[in-house]
């Protein structure tokens, strides 16, 4: 009978072994077209393709870093939710939100202006009185 093997991770960003999620996803765009999954860090909080995290006998984990930093990241930056008032990405607000120990997957409100040019995105730590009513 053969024993079965534990998965052991590596965040690229980060060299975490933790995750807090893993989940699965389903990109249209041309650089994440081949991920089907990612996982959370728990330290950092930036998501990472599982291709790139999880450690196998196939995997260099200075390869997953590269192709992470030079090619996943730099598209992933361009799609994250940010902050219109502290300029903050989604990972960034997690963890400083974690930090004071306020768990919400509810970290942004879209506020629209009356021109009709669309909306802004303002995070927790911005404007904590609009998510007051929120469990936190």
């Amino acid at each position: 009978m053969e024993k079965s093997k534990k998965e052991i991770f590596s965040c690229p960003e980060c060299t975490s072994d933790t995750i807090k999620f893993r989940f699965k996803v389903n990109y249209k765009n041309d650089v994440y077209a081949d991920v089907t999954e990612e996982i959370q860090c728990a330290n950092c909080f930036m998501d990472v393709p599982a291709n790139l995290f999880i450690v196998n006998e196939n995997t260099n984990i200075d390869d997953n870093k590269k192709i992470w930093k030079s090619f996943y990241k730099p598209e992933h930056i361009k799609q994250a939710a940010q902050c219109s008032k502290c300029d903050l990405y989604y990972w960034e607000i997690e963890k400083k939100l974690f930090s004071k120990n306020i768990t919400s997957s509810d970290i942004f409100y879209q506020a629209y202006d009356t021109k009709g040019s669309g909306g802004n995105m303002i995070c927790r730590l911005c404007d904590p009185e609009a998510f007051k009513n929120n469990k936190q």
